[in-house]
């Protein structure tokens, strides 16, 4: 006869309220005229102050976060500013008024209204910009001050840049490195333009790279995730703001807080001025169509996609390229980085695919990315799909994973999975999520979380079900080159990855959930974790 119902099965633990391993009758759907899945989620827990097992970090963590995060950056948080000497040793004596005399004594030149000062101290050299270290006398924050190579602009282009800077000015994102102020300037006697932005000591994702190679996949999915959201914010701008320049070099790390910002806002805008003559931008982090100089907010996308690609494998994307026509002739042809290819994670592989298209129309916008799963905010929790979807029916078989225990408030080992099915057309996530916490798998207290990782995955699969059927694809051998979870479970196959074998058939009219302990994926790198680990 048929297979009954999977059974739920309390794993030998203590995961929640329902005690340790005793056995649950499976809980049932609620049936239609019961009371919606507001009323009988469980009341939020009052807050108090989480253990602080539950967020383990450094000692220097610790002293980042004890104090707010401000608009001026990070600098802001250190107290009194570092700046290069002009800061009087002496312990007792001194207050503001003194250090900012003693600034205006050290500084060699100031803004148009006096507010920045510029010390002679060097912070970096590029090939048309040299950054010295600066201060800003109304917030009494350390700044950068570039100044970039004298190139002439004419009266229109002056009056646009101008325009867009004070448009730039009043930008304030997390994300975003601040811009302050910009003006034409003489530096021994050659014409220069000076932009002020906020100081970013910790270095770039390029220096990053270059010190560690290679990336954590939790660090990959925070910080591109942060990346997304800075876009996000430029490209919901009226009129939308498009970066131009997005690459690894001016993604700024803020510090040992993890969070990253997007920087040289202001140069890029300089790009598209007869300025950029002489400097083209990044080659291979250009879009084809910027060739033909006539393109809009997908460039960033296609940017972001070699950006992830470069975090992804530590290879600067066409390294294998001698020069900028070889780079160009293999973009304008759709040909993707040699490094392309040693992206091991499918999931990563098919974002990376769906930014870097040659055609800007078949690209993900920024909101595709932050609705995937992915780049969900970390809960400790991932959803993904236990079997192929072929898109013909309601019911789902997922798999929850606990990837981080110590976000949660029950007990956990790393690696748990839950597998349970979901129906499209009758299954609600927080009521899933209640059957959870029911059944012993979870605390009261994660409900929420449980449920925002179901939703988080439904909502990528109705995607890609929407698609497949827009475009005449609906059986699973179709080619899809999308980030969907059809073509991940058939990778993941590949590297010898199969569904766990003797699960009874899944019923579509009720979830049903059981415990199982899985080892991490044959192509994810760290025990205890499962991870998306490119190597």
């Amino acid at each position: 006869g048929a297979a009954g119902p999977i059974e739920r099965r309390m794993p030998d633990r203590g995961a929640g309220p329902g005690g340790r391993g005793q056995r649950q009758r499976p809980a049932r759907t609620p049936a239609p005229g019961s009371p919606p899945a507001a009323e009988i989620t469980p009341a939020k827990a009052p807050p108090s102050s989480p253990p602080k097992r539950f967020f383990r970090k450094s000692v220097e963590l610790l002293e980042e976060e004890r104090a707010p995060p401000s608009d001026g950056g990070d600098q802001e948080l250190r107290g009194e500013p570092n700046l290069g000497g002009v800061v009087p040793s002496g312990g007792g004596g001194g207050g503001r008024e003194e250090v900012e005399e003693e600034a205006e004594m050290k500084a060699v030149a100031t803004s148009p209204g006096g507010r920045f000062l510029k010390f002679d101290i060097e912070l970096g050299r590029g090939a048309f910009k040299t950054v010295f270290k600066g201060f800003d006398t109304d917030t009494w924050v350390e700044v950068a001050w570039c100044e970039l190579q004298d190139r002439k602009l004419t009266k229109m282009e002056q009056q646009r840049f101008k325009e867009e800077a004070e448009m730039l000015k009043g930008l304030q994102h997390p994300n975003i490195v601040r811009f302050y102020d910009s003006w034409e300037s003489t530096v021994k006697g050659k014409k220069c333009i000076v932009l002020v932005t906020e100081l970013m000591t910790s270095g770039t994702l390029k220096t990053y790279l270059k010190r560690f190679k290679v990336m954590k996949p939790k660090v990959l999915r925070s910080w591109c995730r942060q990346i997304l959201k800075g876009l996000h914010f430029l490209h919901t701008r009226t009129p939308p703001i498009i970066h131009r320049d997005l690459k690894c070099d001016n993604i700024f790390i803020t510090g040992p807080t993890g969070s990253v910002k997007i920087g040289d806002l202001g140069l890029a805008t300089l790009m598209r001025t007869s300025f950029a003559k002489s400097v083209i931008g990044t080659p291979e982090f250009m879009a084809p169509e910027m060739y033909e100089e006539r393109y809009d907010e997908s460039v960033d996308v296609y940017a972001f996609g070699m950006c992830m690609l470069e975090m992804g494998t530590s290879e600067y994307p066409y390294s294998e390229c001698q020069n900028a026509a070889q780079i160009y002739r293999k973009v304008t042809s759709g040909i993707k980085p040699a490094s392309f290819s040693k992206v091991t994670d499918p999931e990563v592989r098919d974002i990376i695919e769906g930014c870097i298209r040659q055609n800007k129309a078949e690209r993900l916008s920024i909101r595709d990315l932050l609705n995937h799963a992915f780049f969900a905010e970390d809960t400790g929790l991932r959803v993904e799909l236990a079997e192929d979807d072929v898109g013909l029916e309601p019911c789902l078989a997922l798999r929850l994973w606990v990837e981080d225990p110590k976000k949660l408030k029950g007990k956990h080992k790393d690696n748990e999975a839950i597998e349970f099915s979901f129906n499209l057309e009758a299954d609600v996530p927080e009521e899933v999520a209640y059957e959870m916490v029911k059944s012993g798998f979870f605390h009261e207290s994660d409900s929420k979380a449980v449920a925002k990782s179901i939703r988080d995955r439904l909502a990528v699969v109705r995607r890609s079900r929407e698609r497949k059927q827009a475009e005449g694809r609906g059986h699973p051998e179709s080619e899809d080159t999308e980030v969907d979870q059809h073509v991940r479970q058939q990778l993941l196959q590949q590297h010898g990855e199969t569904p766990i074998m003797g699960r009874p058939p899944l019923v579509a009219t009720t979830s049903h959930c059981r415990w199982v302990p899985v080892a991490p994926p044959r192509w994810g790198g760290h025990k205890g974790v499962r991870s998306h680990h490119m190597l």
